[in-house]
């Protein structure tokens, strides 16, 4: 603590250096995920201050492993609002006027996009409510403009996100944070070899199947998966990982599904939602909580409405929803599907287009609730089959 010339006390916060455990998420991140090798370049892109012990950790490693890193705050995740950024994401959406939203640095995201060979995604929520108080039109906005070149990070396929835990999403999970950093390394530093093998069992299943069927609490939905390959996921895209996933034949859905599972839209809160599927367009959507942000969501624009993934999770260590998506929609015995983008490989990808990829997750685990696919029973009461 220092004394500055007015009289002021400021307070100097000088991170500590990594730990063991950062090290290991960050050999991970590197070797396992990307599979960088010397003299690649690699970006690590942190949204605030509360990871960058990771994102040290990570650099190190990087320059151990004779690669070129580079740790940048992140312009594409904050303004798609993935972080508060210390309070600027607010900031910009509150002030800037109609030039500055619709104004992106694009020699400068193309420069980042195109030098890197690997991008290493930190993200942070430091206030999940950070944006409640924001148009969500002008977050929509700013999604559809920097959604291009987000695409192109994704559409790479060497890219690894995670979440980094901060003391606002442990008061969102209704947990001690010191509960939820343990948490975060024990879901996250795992053996994704042995994950791997069992995953693959179910990514099998789905490859040869043609219809799947979701059964339990206000559910009852069909679609066509016929030639379309799942993507089993362990650790090379998301961490912490563990689901399998493909994207549905964009106009067979049909039915209705309920969604127990609280998440959010626009930094407000959507709980108990019922959508209603009619040649896999969403004719109907309800939410107990959240209404008004769930019709801006289906509103984006023309692929918003429709389905661009359905997934099983299948990650069994993860036992308790966490009201963050990266972390629910892996939950062992729990099913999720998103609203709007497929992802475009061959595995796991899809036609449908949009400027948003919302996952919302169902639990599964409930008595009755049952995943088919050709009318074989594949989850059961959350328990694969």
């Amino acid at each position: 603590m220092s004394y500055g010339r007015s009289g002021f006390v400021s307070v100097i916060i000088l991170s500590m250096f990594p730990s063991s455990k950062d090290f290991k998420l960050a050999k991970i991140f590197l070797s396992h995920s990307l599979k960088l090798k010397s003299k690649e370049k690699v970006l690590i892109m942190v949204s605030d201050s509360a990871a960058f012990d990771l994102a040290k950790a990570t650099y190190i490693e990087a320059l151990k492993m004779g690669l070129y890193p580079i740790v940048d705050v992140s312009e594409i995740d904050s303004k798609i609002a993935r972080s508060s950024s210390g309070g600027l994401t607010y900031q910009f959406f509150k002030l800037a006027n109609k030039w500055q939203l619709n104004y992106l640095p694009k020699q400068i995201l193309e420069a980042k996009i195109s030098w890197a060979d690997g991008f290493v995604r930190i993200g942070t929520i430091d206030n999940s409510k950070e944006l409640a108080q924001i148009n969500p039109s002008k977050i929509s906005l700013r999604q559809k403009l920097m959604r291009p070149f987000l695409d192109k990070i994704v559409d790479s396929d060497r890219w690894v996100l995670t979440i980094f835990p901060t003391p606002s999403m442990a008061q969102d999970a209704g947990v001690s944070f010191d509960w939820l950093l343990d948490f975060y390394y024990k879901a996250c530093v795992v053996d994704y070899q042995k994950m791997k093998a069992q995953l693959l069992k179910i990514q099998n299943l789905l490859d040869k199947g043609k219809k799947v069927e979701i059964l339990g609490k206000k559910t009852q939905l069909t679609f066509s998966i016929e030639g379309r390959l799942s993507q089993a996921c362990y650790g090379e895209r998301n961490i912490p990982d563990g689901e399998v996933f493909l994207a549905p034949i964009e106009n067979t859905l049909e039915g209705k599904i309920y969604f127990d599972m609280p998440t959010s839209s626009f930094g407000r809160d959507v709980e108990d939602i019922e959508l209603v599927f009619e040649k896999g367009k969403v004719v109907k959507a309800t939410a107990q909580k959240g209404q008004e942000a769930l019709e801006k969501m289906l509103k984006t624009d023309k692929g918003a409405c429709r389905v661009g993934e359905f997934a099983i999770g299948a990650n069994y260590n993860i036992k308790r929803a966490m009201k963050n998506t990266l972390f629910d929609e892996k939950i062992g015995g729990t099913i999720h599907l998103a609203l709007g983008r497929a992802y475009k490989e061959k595995r796991g990808g899809g036609q449908n287009q949009s400027a948003i990829h919302w996952d919302i997750v169902k639990d599964m685990r409930l008595l009755g609730s049952t995943v088919k696919i050709d009318g074989k029973i594949v989850q059961k009461d959350g328990k694969l089959d």
